[in-house]
């Protein structure tokens, strides 16, 4: 029964030591911190920062204002971040295809999944490589260049032919 009291107190604000002397937070008996924040049933509202949409006023932290708030994302992330954009359309795809042709497969396929994540870091490792930010250093961005060229060629070259039999051209 005490934990209900307990539980209905703290949904209508009063607490049992109720001996706040200022909003420090600071109890008059103890010095333990007490409640101070209200639930905002009854009314109040705090401001949290999430509740109201950008405007006029708060435009420097949304980042509109371009100054120091706002960092955009970094070359790698937003390359990434295109490779799941591909990685989506080319499942939309297969399963559109499968979904409006009554249950056909394409097979041998698979292969070309390959491709955006070759292309993806082939992009990534020349942009550093060109900036001289490779941690391998040159010898180990060519070889990296090297083996994503093959991986793309590999996957288009198992992946084309039973693509394009499955379509019928």
């Amino acid at each position: 029964m005490a934990e209900r009291n307990i539980f209905a107190n703290l949904r209508t604000g009063k607490t049992k030591h109720s001996g706040v002397s200022d909003h420090s937070g600071v109890s008059d008996h103890s010095g333990a911190p007490a409640q101070t924040q209200r639930s905002g049933l009854r009314g109040e509202r705090r401001d949290s920062g999430m509740s109201e949409p950008c405007g006029e006023a708060r435009s420097e932290e949304c980042g509109a204002s371009g100054g120091e708030g706002y960092t955009p994302a970094s070359f790698e992330k937003r390359a990434a971040a295109w490779m799941g954009i591909v990685y989506v359309l080319m499942l939309l795809f297969i399963l559109n295809f499968t979904l409006f042709t009554g249950g056909r497969e394409l097979p041998g396929t698979f292969p070309l999944f390959l491709v955006p994540v070759c292309v993806t870091l082939a992009i990534v490792v020349g942009r550093r490589l060109k900036g001289g930010l490779l941690p391998g250093g040159k010898a180990a961005g060519i070889a990296v260049l090297a083996g994503c060229a093959a991986g793309a060629l590999l996957g288009l070259a198992l992946g084309v032919p039973p693509l394009l039999a499955a379509l019928g051209v």
